[in-house]
């Protein structure tokens, strides 16, 4: 999914407030919700089928190829992250048509090497998402 209009920010506190957008995403590749299901089959049913319900959500992964400008040192936290065991706060910003945010924390599981390309530099990073998302509308 090509993301040249998407953008990420990047909450120092744990999620309440984002800042200005510190990257342009030039490709997303969006996690999947996901959920758990435990069989929980009705004793004596009048049918042979199972039965089941809920189980623990998950919020899936997210692989980013991110672009920005050199010494930005939000983006350099985000990368060390994986190094530090730290988990980060980010928000993806959706523009029209879709016009939502996404917030959620998250694990960095995945940081390739910084590219040059003209005046900024390209990098993929991989999140796992820690819990779960928040959805709002983009002001």
């Amino acid at each position: 999914m090509l993301g040249n209009k998407v953008t990420l920010h990047r909450s120092t506190d744990t999620g309440t407030a984002y800042g200005e957008k510190i990257a342009n995403i030039v490709d997303l590749q969006p996690g999947a919700k996901t959920a758990e299901t435990h069989e929980n089959t009705t004793y004596g049913a009048e049918h042979d089928y199972k039965e089941y319900d809920y189980g623990l959500k998950d919020g899936g992964e997210y692989t980013f190829v991110f672009k920005y400008e050199p010494g930005n040192t939000d983006m350099e936290e985000i990368a060390d992250a994986l190094d530090n065991s730290t988990k980060e706060y980010l928000q993806l910003q959706f523009p029209a048509p879709i016009s939502k945010t996404k917030s959620f924390r998250c694990l960095v599981t995945e940081v390739g090497d910084q590219t040059p390309v003209g005046e900024h530099i390209k990098r993929s990073i991989k999140v796992k998402v820690d819990g779960p998302i928040t959805e709002a509308a983009l002001a």
